[in-house]
């Protein structure tokens, strides 16, 4: 088994306000509420303070309101149709797609080695074709790609003695 682990660079802030909308209205959000929403995202500003001086105010397209009940919600909104994205041929009942707020991961299983390693390179360029199109930007220093076995101790891609996911720790020792 593989599992790939997605970093997304400052995910949060990159929330593109028009596909958000776009995606809301998708899932049949409609009237009233989208008015409201659409409303609470448009026309956001932002200035900096520097050396007691402040910059010109800035309008803001992109990012959840930071520190908002709502952020999170939009956020998961944002990347909730990532799982889908697989296709039938890749994902099948022994990979998928883990959702974990801004944390991502791939569970890729495939006994045959010839195909396994199709499916791995596959669901990659997909996965990465979504977080360019949805305006995120992948982080390869902390991208990892870890192979489960209960043969093998398990391989990291990079130079590391363990990684932590979703309060979970990963290390080489594992067999």
């Amino acid at each position: 088994m593989e599992v790939y682990f997605f970093d997304l660079e400052k995910a949060f802030d990159c929330v593109n306000h028009d596909i958000l909308l776009a995606k809301m209205e998708y899932y049949g959000l409609k009237g009233v509420i989208y008015t409201l929403i659409k409303s609470y995202l448009e026309n956001r500003h932002q200035r900096v303070k520097f050396n007691n001086k402040l910059s010109k105010l800035d309008k803001i397209n992109i990012g959840v309101p930071q520190g908002s009940i709502l952020g999170p919600l939009f956020f998961l909104i944002y990347i909730n149709d990532l799982p889908s994205i697989i296709p039938y041929t890749v994902s099948n009942k022994n990979s998928s797609i883990v959702l974990f707020v801004d944390d991502t991961s791939v569970i890729i299983s495939e006994p045959c080695s010839l195909n396994f390693e199709r499916k791995l390179n596959t669901v990659f360029q997909i996965m990465k074709e979504w977080f360019n199109s949805n305006f995120f930007l992948l982080s390869f220093d902390k991208t990892y790609y870890v192979q489960i076995s209960m043969f093998h101790r398990a391989f990291f891609n990079s130079i590391i003695d363990k990684h932590q996911h979703m309060h979970l720790t990963f290390n080489s020792i594992l067999v």
